[in-house]
């Protein structure tokens, strides 16, 4: 009877012991290894890490085409995109802080506000100098540009002024304003001391400066572009023989068919009161052909 409850005694003293909790000890040693996973040192919403660097070298980093920036607010386009991070993000906390992305806040504006701040309407993010756009953004000024002046350089027209003077709004639009010189030192034929407008479409046009056409002449006083005399001349001197005067005029200087007297008084016999004169010559032939 005694063994017999020593044994019932055994088996509950072992029951009761599988009963207890295992240790945690012991848990956590039978329990698989678990890593707890870093937190991104970018911010939550910069993405995997994979997008920027690579398993072979952590640094420098190398920017996926799967890294979409313009979901975060601006975009890498054109020269931005070449730009390296830590010229616009001070710090490695890329979704904590939040870098200025006006134009203004990196590029220094060397309109002076002239132009305002929208830098888009002249320039892009693939170059900073985009003559094309620049050329149509002109065309809505007072000046729009039109042949040579598509070509000329800002600078040419648009020069610093000093402080307190406008460089880019409201600059001269004539053509003297900036041509003078050229007006001046023209000879052949002398513009300023004939007394030539200084309205220089009249003759000349943005194409090119040195094709002058006068062609009010056909209206005003002798049709040269239209009519016997066209293609008949090279120059202004042709016929002014005078270049500080022209008013005077030659008909025979260098018109072959009127170089020779005898052949223009022969084609004039009977013609009452015939001079073999350049003024009588207008006086009857004020457009160029037969009476």
């Amino acid at each position: 009877m005694r063994q017999r409850c020593a044994a019932w005694s055994l088996l509950l003293t072992a029951a009761f012991c599988w009963s207890l909790p295992v240790p945690r000890a012991i848990a956590a040693a039978s329990a698989p290894e678990q890593r707890a996973v870093p937190a991104n040192p970018h911010g939550p919403t910069i993405g995997e890490c994979g997008l920027c660097h690579l398993p072979e070298a952590w640094a420098p980093a190398v920017i996926s085409r799967k890294f979409d920036h313009g979901r975060l607010g601006f975009p890498l386009e054109g020269a931005h995109g070449r730009t390296p991070c830590r010229a616009c993000h001070v710090s490695l906390r890329f979704s904590e802080e939040k870098p200025k992305s006006d134009c203004v806040d990196c590029h220094q504006d060397v309109h002076q506000g002239e132009l305002g701040s929208s830098c888009g309407r002249c320039h892009t993010a693939r170059t900073f100098i985009d003559r094309n756009r620049m050329g149509r953004a002109h065309q809505s000024t007072r000046f729009p540009l039109m042949g040579a002046h598509l070509t000329a350089d800002c600078e040419a027209c648009h020069q610093q002024a000093p402080q307190g003077q406008l460089t880019y709004v409201n600059r001269p639009g004539q053509c003297a304003d900036c041509h003078m010189s050229q007006y001046q030192g023209t000879v052949s034929p002398f513009h300023q001391v004939v007394g030539f407008s200084t309205d220089c479409v009249q003759c000349h046009t943005p194409l090119a400066w040195s094709a002058g056409r006068y062609l009010q002449h056909d209206m005003f006083f002798f049709p040269i572009y239209s009519g016997t005399h066209r293609r008949k001349w090279d120059g202004c001197s042709d016929c002014h023989t005078n270049p500080l005067d022209h008013g005077e005029f030659s008909c025979f200087t260098a018109c072959h068919a009127h170089a020779d007297p005898a052949s223009v008084a022969g084609d004039h016999q009977g013609v009452s009161g015939f001079v073999y004169d350049s003024p009588y010559c207008y006086s009857c032939h004020p457009d160029g052909r037969r009476p």
